[in-house]
């Protein structure tokens, strides 16, 4: 399954025009909807492949993808908890979230002057306050159960407790380092502040430069967070053009690229992920793994068969491939080397699976 990428955010934030920027192409918007959500899926610009793409010439081009989903929060109402916690269900099925803060415009939706570092932290609170009803409600229950003489949920109590005192002092749970076996007793209420995040700063025209988010800067900072600056209007122009003329567009403005691209690396950076690519003349493709993954789990991937039967990895590094055009010429200089099943997969490796059907 591709990344999963949650936009979320306070309302008016432009959360919405940050999704039609993201799944806007030449052809039209690229997206579906999903009950009161849209989902777009986007490729994963990488040279690397775009490279192994024009020397093979394949059939097919499959790139990877990231998923990013335009949250439809609903408003916060008495006794209902507030929007993250009606919505609990859904977002727990999030790789990550990405924060969208209001750094444009003279009001926000309350009828103030944006202040995007005040509205970083609220949002940050809402996600606490959401995993902390769970936790609650979860402890009711067990100290319930011990009330009438049922045992049995000591441990998962203790992990529980150790997520509350987390919680009351304001901090996510994904600053937390737990044992596996705790991991297993708390991944069914698949909390929301487990996820990682990225934030993204809305801005206008004149705030390309992020000279006025050094506030908001510093508060993400505080929490190990990445800003990235985000004109949703540019982007969903730029969106729209074809390669010549975007890239005309982007001088312009004196961009490098676009800020999509930098989302979707950030998002790879953010979850520790990799790309790993196959080749020939039927089909280019990148697949998408954790760093660290072993090659019989990077061969599942592929095929579940290609794992049960794996027996070597015939493997070599993008760049030299790249360089001497062919597998036999990378072999000739001793580049390709068969790994076995304790091998580490690369970023960038290109990797042809032997195995027994």
């Amino acid at each position: 399954m591709p990344l999963m990428l949650y936009l979320i955010g306070a309302p008016r934030a432009g959360k919405t025009a940050v999704f039609d920027a993201l799944t806007n192409t030449p052809q039209g918007p690229h997206c579906f909807v999903k009950g009161p959500h849209r989902l777009g899926t986007v490729k994963v610009p990488d040279a690397r492949l775009e490279a192994l793409r024009d020397l093979y010439n394949p059939k097919k081009y499959t790139p990877a993808e990231v998923t990013f989903v335009d949250v439809a929060l609903p408003p916060a109402s008495a006794g209902e908890g507030n929007s993250f916690s009606q919505l609990n269900a859904f977002l727990g099925d999030a790789d990550a979230f990405a924060l969208v803060i209001q750094a444009f415009g003279e009001m926000d939706y309350q009828g103030n002057t944006p202040d995007p570092a005040k509205q970083f932290e609220s949002l940050l609170l809402e996600l606490i306050v959401a995993d902390m009803e769970k936790v609650e409600k979860r402890l009711d229950k067990i100290d319930q159960e011990f009330k009438r003489g049922l045992k049995g949920n000591e441990a998962e109590r203790a992990v529980l407790a150790r997520c509350k005192q987390q919680l009351d002092e304001g901090k996510a749970l994904r600053d937390l380092t737990f044992e596996p076996e705790d991991e297993k007793r708390i991944s069914s209420f698949r909390f929301l502040t487990q996820r990682r995040l990225l934030v993204i700063a809305n801005v206008a025209e004149d705030g390309l430069n992020g000279a006025a988010l050094e506030p908001l800067r510093q508060a993400a900072s505080a929490h190990k967070l990445e800003v990235l600056v985000f004109c949703a209007p540019l982007e969903a122009e730029i969106a729209t053009l074809d390669s010549e003329a975007a890239a005309g567009f982007l001088k312009d403005y004196g961009i490098s690229e676009p800020a999509r691209v930098r989302l979707v690396q950030a998002a790879y950076r953010l979850l520790d992920l990799i790309s790993f690519f196959t080749i020939g003349p039927d089909e280019v493709r990148a697949w998408t793994i954790h760093r660290g993954t072993l090659a019989p789990q990077a061969a599942g991937k592929v095929h579940s068969d290609i794992e049960r039967g794996f027996i070597r990895a015939e493997t070599v590094a993008w760049e030299p491939l790249l360089r001497l055009k062919s597998h036999a010429a990378c072999r000739e200089q001793a580049l390709l080397r068969l790994e076995g099943k304790q091998y580490i997969v690369q970023d960038g490796d290109v990797i042809d699976f032997r195995f027994n059907a």
